[in-house]
């Protein structure tokens, strides 16, 4: 690898190019903040499909064990 390959960093649709206008930066900041928030919302979606989950009767089960080994 030579050192202009090293130098160069990869396009990355997040970021503007360096020469770039402010114009560019907002918008690119605002497909960024976007992009957080539908990720937030499929993450906080699928955490409240499982904490709705029932709890299996097998772990239940475990769980009284324990707790009465402790008592």
């Amino acid at each position: 690898m030579d050192n202009k390959q090293q130098q160069s960093s990869p396009t990355s649709p997040d970021r503007p190019p360096p020469e770039a206008n402010d114009s560019d930066i907002k918008e690119t900041a605002r497909k960024y903040k976007a992009h957080q928030k539908a990720i937030t919302r499929g993450l906080r979606k699928f955490f409240d499909s499982v904490a709705a989950e029932p709890v299996p009767d097998e772990f239940m089960t475990l769980l009284h064990r324990m707790d009465e080994g402790q008592s």
